[in-house]
């Protein structure tokens, strides 16, 4: 059994799952280890919201589960892929006493590699399974009964890792500087979550997606808020020329309220969702296939960024 204190390098192929916070570090150089199953770690820091669990592995046999519990016998979410019914099976026991099950299809194959991330928000887990958002699961239980990640079952396990999420400022916005692109590649299907607030002073704010992980990268999509004349500008930029900009779409955007942004990649266009309702699209102008790294800048502060 391995210890609380989760290896730092995890495996990772280009259409993996990323989540980005504060704690998070990329490993260039993944590799496999085994795991003696049936695992359990401590969750170290304490869960808060933003918290991730991220677990690697191969299916052996027709199910397995990985729980987060507390060994006074709460289970507060239960995971429980069943291969023979191609189902995944999700619920809760407090006290040891299961609830009604939540099911969603299973993309899980016997022998094969697969991941399952699990991220905490005030109201619910979002799962993650393959690199395809599955189910959210609203807390029965609060979340921060749980203390520990447990893997039993039918699984060779290979790794396991913990995230931590806002320990010491639960709720607060994250303020951190990311004008220094972050890693982040998109292909069809892909969906970037962004999770923050303007300044409530607010004149303008960027999301950059740019082919290369530096400062002066072409950009495939810039979007631009611009509070100052009410307009949502989108654009990109190549050889260091701008091309034509797109604002229609309106401007639901306030300084100083939290919005939820996520940009999804379509083989034809990024569509834009503001507060889970769509905004406008963006037709590629570069192949999205360029795309290398992320980049936010100006007057927002940024509680949660993650892409599956």
């Amino acid at each position: 059994m391995q210890n609380s204190t989760m290896n730092s390098h995890v495996h990772r192929d280009a259409t993996n799952p990323i989540f980005l916070h504060k704690d998070c570090k990329f490993s260039q150089t993944g590799h496999f280890q085994h795991y003696t199953v049936p695992y359990e770690a401590q969750i170290s820091p304490p869960i808060s919201y933003g918290t991730q669990v991220h677990v690697y592995g191969v299916a052996t046999g027709d199910r397995f589960e990985v729980n987060l519990a507390n060994r006074r016998g709460d289970i507060v979410l239960h995971v429980n892929p069943r291969l023979n019914d191609r189902q995944l099976v999700l619920n809760a026991a407090p006290g040891g006493g299961w609830g009604g099950e939540d099911r969603k299809p299973l993309s899980i194959m016997r022998g094969q590699q697969f991941s399952i991330i699990i991220m905490v928000t005030e109201q619910c887990f979002k799962i993650a399974v393959n690199n395809q958002h599955t189910a959210d699961f609203y807390h029965r239980i609060p979340f921060t009964a749980a203390e520990m990640v447990t893997v039993k079952g039918d699984v060779q396990l290979t790794n396991v890792q913990v995230y931590p999420g806002m320990t010491t400022n639960y709720g607060q916005p994250w303020r951190f500087a990311m004008e220094t692109p972050v890693p982040m590649n998109v292909f069809p299907g892909r969906v970037i979550n962004i999770t923050g607030r303007a300044n409530n002073n607010a004149s303008r704010f960027e999301f950059n997606l740019l082919t290369g992980n530096y400062n002066g990268a072409d950009v495939a999509f810039h979007f631009n808020p611009r509070f100052d004349q009410r307009e949502a500008v989108r654009n990109s930029c190549q050889g260091g020329g701008w091309g034509a900009e797109e604002k229609q779409g309106g401007f639901p955007l306030q300084p100083g309220q939290q919005f939820d942004i996520q940009i999804i990649c379509f083989p034809e266009h990024y569509q834009v969702n503001y507060n889970g309702q769509p905004w406008f699209t963006f037709r590629h102008r570069l192949p999205y296939q360029q795309v290398q790294a992320l980049q936010v800048k100006g007057d927002v502060a940024i509680t949660n960024v993650y892409a599956m």
